[in-house]
């Protein structure tokens, strides 16, 4: 059960921009093992999903934001936008949403380890996504997931956006739904 370290760099830089007052208290707050990962994190190297993502999610959402799925969402959108640029920012942009999204499930398991992650249905303004595994079934992972998600379609054009969690691993449902909808 692990996580891609650019996934950890993206919520260090999210707290850095977002919340830089109080970045060094948010570090105060984290575990010594998330710390340590800290201080040097490979992006292409794997960590610990507890270590490397959840324990530096739960801090934030618990220091910035009432509601922790709002905090886990935003941090998710941070994500995408990070990783979505230069290259990848021109490969989504002439992508439609059902090309791009029909791939989640490589781009998923190039951050999260092990995950599946499968286009169920699709039309020109609609997709649901069924998430079946996750490296540890966790709601601020899905939301993180759900938040990366909308941002990744707002980049892509898609106006009007709605993506919903219908269904939830972490809820002991047997996969989480991801019912998405656009104009």
């Amino acid at each position: 059960m692990e996580v891609r370290g650019s996934v950890l760099i993206s919520i260090d830089e999210f707290v850095k921009q977002r919340h830089s007052s109080d970045y060094n208290s948010w570090k105060g707050k984290l575990s010594k093992e998330t710390l340590e990962l800290l201080k040097n994190p490979g992006p292409q190297k794997w960590y610990p999903v507890e270590d490397g993502v959840i324990d530096p999610t739960k801090q934030l959402c618990e220091m910035f934001y009432e509601d922790a799925k709002k905090g886990a969402w935003e941090s998710g959108r941070y994500s995408a936008e990070a990783a979505l640029k230069g290259i990848y920012k021109v490969f989504v942009l002439v992508s439609t949403p059902s090309f791009m999204l029909k791939r989640a499930s490589r781009i998923m398991t190039t951050f999260y380890s092990p995950t599946n992650i499968e286009v169920v249905d699709t039309t020109d303004k609609s997709m649901l996504l069924h998430l079946t595994q996750l490296p540890v079934n966790n709601e601020l992972i899905e939301h993180r997931i759900g938040g990366w998600i909308e941002k990744a379609l707002e980049i892509c054009g898609c106006k009007g956006l709605k993506v919903k969690i219908k269904s939830s691993l972490s809820k002991g449902d047997d996969r989480t739904t991801f019912d998405i909808t656009w104009e």
